[in-house]
């Protein structure tokens, strides 16, 4: 065992197939899969939460798509040395919606977690 581990006190557990299958189902449930630590949230907190990440993911995948824009339009003004005023606009419009839809997200996720 290492030395400096966080947690260095070990602890042997048995259980029937039954047992494990309804564990491994509620880890599943859960989404761990990291079996130590899905049971100190058992043992210490008497419940284990889980947070659905997939809205983040979203975001950051349409944060990517006005990364992309971005991009063109920098990479149009490099060609032309000029730049359009629809450009802005639209760039500028993007980044308003982003914004909106990110403050409603993380209100919404905050709501869930508290």
């Amino acid at each position: 065992m290492k030395k400096n581990r966080e947690r260095p006190i070990s602890k042997l557990l048995f259980f029937s197939e039954e047992e494990l299958q309804i564990i491994q189902g509620k880890m599943q449930e859960a989404g761990m899969t990291n079996f130590s630590a899905y049971c100190r949230e058992q043992l210490v907190k008497g419940e284990v939460r889980h947070y659905d990440f997939q809205v983040l993911k979203e975001q950051a995948a349409y944060i990517g798509r006005i990364a992309g824009s971005i991009n063109q339009i920098a990479k149009r003004c490099n060609e032309n040395k000029s730049i359009h005023t629809n450009d802005v606009e639209q760039l500028r419009r993007e980044f308003l919606e982003l914004k909106a839809d990110y403050l409603e997200r993380v209100v919404k996720l905050l709501r869930k977690i508290y």
